[in-house]
């Protein structure tokens, strides 16, 4: 998807859709429903000529830029068909303006709902209500651009669009298909192993509806290696695909049926549990200043800050070394010279502090962060007294937010606080934390966090509470002994860069030993997570194909 905030940018050509991509879409699109084509953000219009070329009987386009625009017109120049051009906002057009078209087909602009705003925004959600969508403000653009692209379309059209994979994986994004399921007989998205758009953030997929004015009850998705298996695709009931519907999760179309049996039976097995349920699961404070608000414990005694001032902290996923997080692991984190430990006065205030000491500590501390311009930024400014974070939480267990290759919690052993770059939980027992930290590592929910979270650019795996507490985990039942020496083996192996050796003994403990998997169907596991694990890498490195 072409993410740009209202510029030149497509004007100049910055992230224009693949070729290849342009001529499946429209070769898909014209073999549905031949006739008049729209492409409602038409860009340099490619779209359009790839659809005179193939005989469409009417052009129609629009876009806000206007250098796109001219470079629209000249595409379009050399062709007789009756071809119709609009400048402006796309969501002040309307159908009775241009009357009915037989295929929409384009990739529409991709603006976060930070920058989309205004009227422009107020007509999108409207357009989108008017076909059965109630959007949140955190849809971006693209979403009620497609729905109200859809109201173009006359009886039994088709829509032909690329799009983001927020389409499956957010909130507003499922929102947006339910609202296509119910306008169109069938949906397929196709979907690609290896990123093609390598200015995008994200993973995209190429959206094929058809049967406007039907309903369907979910969509299918279609996986493909490459962009290059296109040209080969032939789409057809034989075709293997998975249905998505608002409980499916993308990465399922990647694993081999087998897989996906054995996760669904998995899924509703007793022993396992959605981590949602074993407490609640929360995002850390947010300073406004990390370099202000954090500081080693050295340089905190050289400024002569009280010690109760002092918090200890593990920063990010980097902090977690192992299944535990001590006060061994702040120690070695701040001689690799990375701060952890929270400047928190906590109850101190200049007007009723009784210490002298304290006083001038926290005058001189309001003093610096006022020269240095900190009690100015937003999340400083918007907080009363500014110099005192909130949302302090010591969780029972720290876990990641954003996930690499290795992904693990730690049982929260020295009482440390928490950033928004990592997630905790208080857990309803807080005795099963050691049990939870080991059962984390099995293949199960290794792979139940593939699943649950959403790809971003570098290869990471970003998961919100609300996601990670979908989680599936088994607990071991093991007694307390066996569990302790366990844990400290699988602990142990993690911080000797052993990551995967840790997981395969989880495996025999919880998987085989206690629920009685085989070898074959624990092979199944592993092998579905590496799958999903080297995809996202594999997107993550910009791998275009």
């Amino acid at each position: 998807m072409a993410e740009r905030a209202l510029t030149r940018k497509k004007g100049l050509g910055a992230y224009y859709t693949a070729p290849a991509v342009v001529d499946f879409l429209i070769a898909w699109g014209m073999d549905a429903a031949p006739g008049i084509v729209m492409d409602p953000s038409c860009g340099d219009g490619r779209f359009l000529s790839a659809a005179a070329a193939r005989g469409a009987t009417g052009l129609i386009g629009c876009d806000l830029d206007p250098e796109a625009l001219a470079a629209a017109t000249r595409a379009t120049a050399g062709s007789t068909i009756p071809t119709a051009l609009h400048p402006g906002d796309f969501f002040r057009l309307d159908p009775a303006q241009t009357g009915p078209v037989d295929l929409v087909a384009g990739n529409p602009p991709f603006i976060r709902y930070q920058q989309f705003s205004g009227e422009s925004r107020a007509r999108a959600l409207a357009s989108a209500l008017r076909v059965g969508a109630r959007l949140s403000r955190l849809a971006a653009s693209w979403a009620p651009f497609l729905l109200h692209a859809l109201q173009f379309l006359r009886p039994h059209g088709a829509m032909a669009m690329v799009v983001p994979a927020e389409l499956a994986q957010t909130t507003y994004g499922i929102e947006t298909l339910r609202a296509l399921c119910g306008n169109f007989a069938r949906i397929r998205l196709v979907a690609f192993r290896h990123n093609w758009f390598e200015e995008a953030q994200q993973e995209t997929f190429l959206l094929l509806a058809e049967g406007r004015g039907g309903r369907c009850t979910a969509a299918e998705l279609v996986p493909l290696e490459r962009i290059d298996d296109l040209a080969r695709l032939v789409l057809n009931d034989a075709v293997d695909s998975v249905a998505m519907d608002a409980g499916a999760r993308l990465g399922r179309a990647f694993l081999t049926p087998r897989a996906r049996a054995l996760l669904d039976t998995l899924m509703a097995h007793p022993a396992a549990t959605a981590l949602g349920e074993l407490g609640a699961i929360a995002n850390g404070y947010v300073t406004g200043a990390n370099a202000f608000f954090h500081c080693t414990a050295a340089d905190g005694r050289a400024r002569r800050l009280p010690g109760d001032w002092l918090l200890p902290v593990a920063r990010n996923s980097r902090s977690l070394r192992g299944l535990r997080y001590e006060a061994e692991d702040v120690a070695a984190a701040e001689q690799r010279g990375v701060a952890h430990h929270l400047i928190w006065p906590g109850g101190d205030d200049l007007f009723t502090v009784a210490s002298p000491a304290r006083r001038r500590a926290l005058k001189a501390l309001i003093t610096a962060g006022e020269r240095g311009g900190v009690a100015g930024r937003y999340k400083c400014r918007v907080r009363d007294p500014w110099w005192r974070v909130p949302g302090l939480i010591r969780p029972d267990l720290l876990l990641p937010y954003m996930i690499g290759s290795e992904p693990h919690g730690a049982v929260n052993r020295c009482g440390a606080l928490y950033p928004n770059s990592l997630h905790g939980i208080r857990l309803a027992t807080p005795a099963i934390a050691e049990r939870l930290a080991l059962g984390l590592l099995t293949s199960l929910s290794l792979l139940s966090l593939e699943l649950e979270g959403r790809s971003y650019g570098g290869g990471i795996l970003k998961l919100e509470p609300s996601e990670l507490g979908r989680v599936r985990v088994v607990l071991p039942t093991c007694p307390e002994p066996e569990l302790r020496a366990r844990l400290a083996e699988a602990d142990q192996s993690i911080r000797d860069g052993a990551f995967l050796a840790a997981s395969r003994l989880a495996d025999r403990w919880i998987l085989a030993d206690q629920l009685g998997l085989s070898a074959a169907d624990i092979a199944e596991l592993q092998e579905a997570r590496a799958t999903l694990l080297e995809r996202r890498t594999t997107r993550g490195r910009g791998a275009r194909r």
